[in-house]
Order: structure tokens, then C-alpha cells, then sequence
């Protein structure tokens, strides 16, 4: 142990501070994360004893410290636990005490507001910096945790930090990111969307990162060799790379029995395609290809239909329009009444455009079950995904029927599996064939939920 090694460790680790005092011909040095410690408690009890008195060893120091708050430290591992825990390292002539000056993350920390937390945490990201940062610390007590920070917007001056796990981590990965950030212009960046927005080059309609408000997600995430980015005055992290089977994962699956995980990922798999095609197949079969249907449920159709003055590509585009401005609404009037008002407006629009004969009570049913089925993802990025993609499949099965599905669905799967995600393949054929990927595809299972990482991500795929 010795001081070198320490300001060599800063260099990744920009929150820890090495304070250098001199008090007479002795050097004291005063080692702390600020995004862990209170500064009162370094000032009151560390700081001033030392400038009053003459220090001439850490003995001087120990007897103007509570002794109950006081702890040696004997080797590299012991100081760097201490410092992941709270602690202010207090070194003379290389030999080192710990006093605890831990800070209360959890004082003024909120649950996530888009994130919806079953089981696990309820603590969230905010717009304090430090905050966010000594939530991922103390979550994750390693010196291999690498922070490295970054000052973007020549106007905004905002702080940016590049957060991965070096013994974890794909290198090229890092030093991609890295070089994005590093030449980066911008004037002003706000929060996160900036930076992802100037980072990706493609206009990808599904989500290539992931955006979470959740520290619990975030450090599982860095766990698995992942990178996140974390902006000032930003409650929401960056997450990259995302994969295709991201989007029915969710934290909460690796608290709960995976037996029921893998039923819930299932249903969340049928929801995707049930929100995404149901329009357009409905739409193909009604119109052109109306000798793919029972007779018996044809003819409820025709009688369900009989009175509408529109062909039902104008029933499908006005409901699916009429859904989404509700939506919508939902989203930017007031908590108290958005739901009270959501509710009521699909009820009374609903029944009154049936009673009015101008919709079918079959289409106001097609389109509810395929707005509903959406709302099982939270990502707002990927709901915007599953509306375009509708909108898609509804258009050319309309125009063109079973072909135009057919086409549509072509479409939809040609484009996701020519994507990348900053290098990485979205959806890869290894990602379904090697054994402990599947293992936390759909299904997870307790192995990998426990002791496997993924091969693509990492070469260290091996838990301890």
C-alpha cells in the first residue's frame, strides 16, 4: 500500500479525492470518495484537528478521533472495502487508518417513476450527480469499477461519466465509446437523449440502448460487462449495447422463481407479436382473403360491419389514431385525472362511434387488445417502436392482404437482424443456439440466473 497506487486508482475514479496537508515537516493525506462521504463530518472531525494541532503521526490523529468510528487498516484489501464503504483513509509516512464519514444516499432518494419495481430496490436516480453515482458504489465495492469522466457542451459544461467493470468489460467496446465522447460537439446538452442522439449515426426504429432510472439495473447490467453513461442533471443512465432480447427482460425477473420469469417472459413474447400484427392480419383476412375464415365467424364479421360507411383500413387508421392521441393524453395531462380520464374517453368515444354505426364493434376490439398488449413494456423508445411497426403491417396487409403481411413481417425481421448495436449484433444466430445465452433468452433458468454470463458481452463468463 502506498499513496502512488492510490492517485494511480483516481486516474478512473475521478469522485475520489487525495487531499495532501502539511502540518509542519509531516505530510498528511486525506483519501475519500465525495460521492460516499459527508464533507461536514471530513471538515469537523479530520480536517480541523489536524490544521489546530502540530500532527507528527497517525497516533496524533487517532487521539482526536471518536475511537468508535476508528479502524486500522492492514492491508490493500481492507482500505479499499473502507473506501467503498464511507470511510476516510488517513495516511502518514505510508501507514493508513480509516475514520467513517459515510454519507445517507438514501435521504431524498424517490422510487422510479417509469420503471414500475415489483420486488427489489425502491431507491432511483435523480438529477444530483454525486447521488447517482454513490448509488452505483455502493452497489458495487470494486477497485475494478472504472469511472471515466468527461465535460461536454462548450456552453453547458455538463459532466458526463463512462462507468464499466475493467476485469469484465469487451475493451474494443470501451474504447469506441470512448472516442464518440471524446470528440463530441455539442453546445448544450440537457440530459441523456443528447448524448444518444450524437452518439448514434443510425436511424434505427428499435431501441439499440437501454434507458433506466433503476441503480439495481445498472450495476446488474455493468455486472455482465456492459457499459453505462451517466449525465449531470439527469435522472436517466444509458446502457449500451441492448439486444433484441432486452426488451422482455426486466430486473425484477432475476428476484422471483425462474419458472415464473420464464412464463412471464413467454406471455410478454406473445404480447410483442399480438400488439405489432393483430391489426394487419384482422385487416388481411377481412379484405382480401376472406376464405381463410370459418364461415360462421366471416359471417359475424359481415354482420358486425353491416351500416359502416367506411372500408375498415379508414376504421383501423381512425381507431388506432383515436388510441394513441388517448394515449398520449394520458401521458401529459395531471396523475390525478390522466387514468379517470383515459378510461372514460375509450369508453364513451368507443361506444358512441358503435351506436353511431361509423365503427365496428370487432375493430374497436382488434385495436384495444393491440394498444393494451403494448402497455406490458415500459420502455417508451420501444412502445414507439411496436406503434411504427404496426402502423407498417396495417398499410400493407390493407393494400396487399396475406402478401402485404407476409411482406410486412419480412420486413420486420430483415431489419432487426441487420442491425448492430455499437458493433454488436442485435439478434445473432449464436445468441440462439449457444447454450448459456438460451439459458436467459426466453427461458431462464437457475444456472445461468446464478452463475453465467453472456459470451457475447465478455470473455469472463464465469460467476464468482
Amino acid at each position: 500500500m502506498n499513496i502512488e497506487d492510490l492517485k494511480k486508482f483516481k486516474n478512473y475514479n475521478p469522485d475520489l479525492k487525495i487531499r495532501e496537508l502539511k502540518n509542519g515537516n509531516t505530510t498528511v493525506y486525506i483519501i475519500y470518495f465525495e460521492t460516499l462521504c459527508k464533507s461536514n463530518t471530513i471538515n469537523d472531525f479530520i480536517l480541523k484537528p489536524i490544521y489546530d494541532d502540530k500532527i507528527k503521526s497517525l497516533d496524533d490523529i487517532k487521539n482526536k478521533l471518536p475511537s468508535g468510528n476508528l479502524l486500522e487498516i492492514n492491508d490493500e484489501n481492507t482500505l479499499y472495502d473502507n473506501l467503498y464503504s464511507g470511510f476516510t483513509i488517513i495516511s502518514i509516512d505510508n501507514k493508513f487508518i480509516s475514520f467513517e464519514t459515510k454519507e445517507s444516499l438514501d435521504s431524498g432518494i424517490i422510487a422510479a417513476t417509469n420503471e414500475k419495481v415489483i420486488k427489489g430496490p425502491k431507491d432511483a436516480f435523480t438529477e444530483n450527480y454525486q447521488s447517482n453515482v454513490g448509488l452505483i458504489r455502493k452497489r458495487i465495492r470494486s477497485k475494478n469499477l472504472k469511472v471515466n469522466e468527461y465535460t461536454i457542451g462548450t456552453s453547458s459544461k455538463t459532466k458526463v461519466a463512462l462507468f464499466y467493470l475493467d476485469d469484465i468489460v469487451n475493451k474494443d467496446l470501451v474504447n469506441k465509446i470512448e472516442k464518440k465522447l471524446k470528440t463530441m460537439s455539442l453546445d448544450y446538452v440537457a440530459n441523456s437523449n443528447y448524448i444518444i442522439d450524437a452518439m448514434s449515426k443510425k436511424n434505427n426504429i428499435m431501441p439499440t440502448n437501454i434507458m433506466t432510472e433503476r441503480p439495481d439495473l445498472t450495476s446488474f447490467l455493468l455486472m455482465e460487462g456492459r457499459i453505462a453513461i451517466m449525465v449531470e442533471n439527469s435522472p436517466q443512465v444509458i446502457i449500451i449495447p441492448m439486444f433484441f432480447s432486452d426488451t422482455i427482460h426486466t430486473i425484477d425477473d432475476y428476484y422471483q422463481n425462474s419458472k415464473n420469469v420464464s412464463v412471464t417472459r413467454i406471455i410478454r413474447v406473445i404480447a410483442f407479436i399480438i400488439s405489432v400484427t393483430i391489426p394487419g392480419m384482422y385487416l388481411a383476412l377481412t379484405t382480401f382473403n376472406q376464405e381463410a375464415l370459418p364461415t360462421s365467424l366471416l359471417i359475424n364479421f359481415s354482420i358486425q360491419r353491416q351500416g359502416v360507411p367506411f372500408p375498415s383500413i379508414v376504421e383501423a387508421l381512425v381507431m388506432f389514431l383515436i388510441f394513441e392521441i388517448l394515449k398520449e393524453s394520458d401521458t401529459r395531462i395531471p396523475f390525478v385525472v390522466g387514468t379517470s380520464m383515459s378510461i372514460v374517453g375509450a369508453l364513451v368515444l368507443g361506444q358512441a362511434a358503435v351506436d353511431a354505426g361509423l365503427i365496428s364493434p370487432i375493430m374497436i376490439i382488434i385495436i384495444a387488445v393491440s394498444s393494451v398488449t403494448s402497455f406490458l413494456f415500459n420502455d417508451n423508445d420501444l412502445v414507439n417502436a411496436i406503434r411504427v411497426w404496426k402502423l407498417i403491417f396495417i398499410l400493407l396487409s390493407a393494400f396487399a392482404g396475406l402478401y402485404g403481411f407476409f411482406i410486412a413481417l419480412l420486413l420486420f425481421l430483415v431489419k432487426i437482424s441487420s442491425m448492430d448495436s455499437y458493433g454488436f449484433d442485435y439478434v445473432t444466430v449464436d445468441g440462439i443456439l449457444k447454450s448459456n445465452i438460451q439459458k436467459n433468452g426466453i427461458i431462464l433458468t437457475k444456472k445461468f440466473k446464478l452463475n453465467k454470463r453472456n459470451s457475447v458481452l465478455t470473455k469472463n463468463t464465469e460467476r464468482r
